[in-house]
C-alpha cells in the first residue's frame, strides 16, 4: 500500500485492526512520520477550503496564461527552466508544489521496504522536508487577487551550509542534496542564488557546492578557520543554521568524541538540532569550524551528531583532481580571527557566510 493511501485509509477508518495499531504505534514513536500524517491531513483540508481542485487548476491556469504568456500543459517544464537555467525568476505558486513536497516526504518514511520499518531507524537526518501547504493555498488565493506579486515555489528540502573559503565554495550534507534537481542558497546578506555541486563523499554525508555568480563572493573575507585539531570533550560549542526561515543559534557542549554507534568520524553535541540543520557548522567558543551538523538520535532531545572537521579536511585531501582540491582548500582560513569577540559578535560576523540551502528535486 502507497503510504499516502495508507494515510487516507486511516482518516477513512478502513484499516484493518493489525494495520490501525502498527499505524498509531508509528505515529506515537516516530516525529517525522506523525509530522507527514498531520501535513497529510492539512493538505486534504486545504484543498477543500479552495473549493474543487478542477477549479483551483483553472485559476492557476489564468494566472499562469496571463503573468507568463505560457500554455498550462508546459508549466513542468517551466518550472525545471525557471530553476535550472533562469537562476531563480518567480513564478505563481501552484497546488501541485505543496502534493510533490508531501510525496517526498512519505517516500522518504518508506525507503528500505514497507512503511512501518522507519521506526527501526536510530539516527534521524536533519534536513527539512519544506511543507508550508498553508502559505501555499493563500499564495495561490492572494495570486488569483494580486497578479502583480511573485511568490518563489516552496523547494522539496531544506538545510544549511557554510563557506569554507573566499571563492564561493561551500559545505553542507549530501543526503540532502543527492539528486538534486537544482540547489538555491540564501542569508540575510545574500539574495537567492544557484549553486552546482562539485564533490560529495556519501560515506561521511559530506558535499562541497559552489555558488555559480562570482559577485556574491568576490568581497567575502571568511573570520572563521577549519580546525584540524580534535576538540576535547566538555568545551563548550554552538551552532547557526536554518531549522527556520531566518538563522536559529544553538549553544551546548562536546558531549562524545565519537557518534552514533561508536562512529569515530563524529562527535555528539548536547545542543538540541533540528530539521533544517543539516549542514550547518558546529564551531568551539573562538570561532573555529569543528564540525558539520550530520543528524540526532530519534526521540532523544538536545542530542546530535556533527561529522568531524579533521575527517573532512581528509575526504577533501583525497580529491584525485589536484586543481579542484586546491580550489577548495586554497583559500580556506588558517587562523580564526574570532577568538577575542565576545559571542554576540563573534555571530554577527559569522553571519553571512552560513546559508540557508533550498533543495529542488524532479518530480
Amino acid at each position: 500500500m502507497r503510504p499516502i493511501d495508507l494515510f487516507d485509509n486511516y482518516i477513512k477508518g478502513t484499516l484493518s485492526a493489525e494495520d490501525k495499531a502498527g499505524f498509531e504505534n508509528q505515529l506515537s514513536n516516530d516525529e517525522v512520520f506523525a509530522k507527514a500524517f498531520q501535513e497529510h491531513k492539512t493538505l486534504i483540508a486545504s484543498l477543500a477550503q479552495h473549493a474543487t481542485r478542477n477549479e483551483l487548476k483553472k485559476k492557476l491556469k489564468a494566472i499562469h496564461e496571463k503573468e507568463l504568456g505560457i500554455n498550462s500543459k508546459v508549466i513542468s517544464m517551466y518550472r525545471e527552466e525557471t530553476f535550472a537555467k533562469r537562476h531563480g525568476r518567480t513564478l505563481a505558486v501552484a497546488a501541485s508544489t505543496a502534493v510533490i513536497a508531501v510525496l517526498s516526504t512519505v517516500a522518504l518514511l518508506s525507503t528500505g521496504g514497507y512503511f512501518f520499518k522507519q521506526q527501526n531507524n536510530k539516527i534521524t537526518d536533519l534536513n527539512r522536508v519544506v511543507m508550508e501547504l498553508k502559505a501555499s493555498s493563500d499564495g495561490i488565493v492572494e495570486g488569483i487577487t494580486m497578479s502583480n506579486k511573485k511568490v518563489y515555489a516552496p523547494a522539496n528540502l531544506e538545510g544549511s551550509a557554510f563557506a569554507i573559503n573566499n571563492k564561493g565554495y561551500i559545505i553542507t550534507s549530501f543526503h540532502m542534496v543527492n539528486s538534486a534537481d537544482s540547489i538555491f542558497v540564501r542569508n540575510n546578506t545574500t539574495e537567492r542564488t544557484l549553486a552546482s555541486l562539485i564533490f560529495a563523499d556519501a560515506r561521511l554525508d559530506l558535499a562541497v557546492l559552489k555558488i555559480e555568480n562570482s559577485d556574491v563572493s568576490k568581497n567575502w573575507q571568511i573570520p572563521f578557520a577549519l580546525k584540524e585539531k580534535t576538540t576535547d570533550i566538555g568545551e563548550k560549542v554552538f551552532t547557526l543554521g536554518y531549522p527556520r526561515k531566518e538563522v536559529v543559534y544553538g549553544e551546548g557542549s562536546l558531549s562524545s568524541l565519537s557518534g552514533y554507534s561508536n562512529d569515530t568520524s563524529m562527535y555528539q553535541i548536547s545542543i538540541p538540532v533540528n530539521p533544517g540543520n543539516s549542514g550547518g557548522p558546529l564551531l568551539d567558543e573562538y570561532g573555529n569550524i569543528i564540525g558539520v551538523i550530520r543528524g540526532k538520535i530519534s526521540g532523544a532531545e538536545a542530542t546530535g551528531f556533527a561529522i568531524k572537521t579533521n575527517e573532512i579536511l581528509k575526504s577533501i585531501n583525497a580529491i584525485d583532481v589536484d586543481s579542484t582540491r586546491k580550489q577548495l582548500l586554497g583559500q580556506s582560513n588558517k587562523k580564526s580571527s574570532l577568538k577575542s569577540l565576545k559571542r554576540s559578535e563573534q555571530i554577527k560576523k559569522i553571519n553571512p557566510y552560513v546559508f540557508n540551502v533550498l533543495v529542488y528535486k524532479k518530480d
